[in-house]
């Protein structure tokens, strides 16, 4: 899937078809997976000797040097980790960061203790996905593959594209103005910026735009 396709101007709408199978071989294990876990979990081995491109961490000491090393993917246990830097909510207290500062990571709760899950719904609920300790094998194989999917999805970074903009400009002809100089625009950065300062002078917008176009860029160049 190209981002020419996604971004067809020939209709009304953004084209978000999903992967097809060629295409989601091609960049599945290009995928950066973190999983962070204060026990082994001797899942991580088979998986890099499938291919996939996974570390895995027992804490997380500093979360903006975490961030600053760009998973797309990040499988986090919510007990017994962060403990230094979330003393009291520990692994809820990351997904929140987490999913607050970096929205466009894919995070996926990771553990066996569904008590939790009720206890801390508003945190669970920020969350992508939840994936249970109890999982077989090929299971959590494929919770990381919808992950993946997910992570590389034009869908998923537009979404909160649009979220994020929909807060800085409350007029609907200016947003969907955007929405068409995106669509415009889409192989061409320095352009849809420059048609989006026309519309729009708020810095937050614009740079809400930029990291969009560059996420999309980058999903292309690995299908290329």
């Amino acid at each position: 899937m190209s981002l020419m396709s996604f971004f067809s101007s020939k209709k009304d709408s953004v084209d978000f078809s999903d992967f097809s199978e060629e295409d989601f071989e091609k960049i599945k294990f290009k995928a950066r997976i973190a999983l962070v876990d204060d026990e082994e979990i001797t899942y991580v081995n088979r998986l890099k000797q499938d291919g996939y491109n996974i570390a895995d961490f027992h804490d997380i000491e500093n979360i903006d040097e975490f961030i600053r090393k760009k998973y797309d993917v990040v499988i986090l246990d919510i007990q017994g980790i962060g403990k230094h830097i979330a003393e009291n909510t520990e692994g809820w207290g990351i997904l929140k960061y987490l999913k607050t500062e970096c929205p466009n990571i894919v995070v996926l709760i990771f553990t066996g203790a569904d008590w939790s899950i009720t206890k801390y719904k508003a945190q669970a609920d920020l969350a992508d996905d939840f994936i249970g300790k109890d999982l077989e094998f090929l299971d959590f194989k494929s919770k990381i593959d919808s992950a993946i999917r997910k992570a590389f999805s034009y869908k998923f970074h537009f979404e909160i594209f649009k979220q994020k903009i929909s807060k800085e400009v409350v007029n609907a002809n200016t947003l969907k103005e955007i929405e068409e100089i995106v669509k415009r625009n889409n192989n061409n950065k320095d352009k849809a910026l420059r048609e989006a300062r026309k519309v729009v002078n708020k810095s937050e917008v614009l740079n809400h735009l930029d990291t969009f176009l560059s996420i999309s860029s980058h999903i292309a160049d690995l299908l290329s």
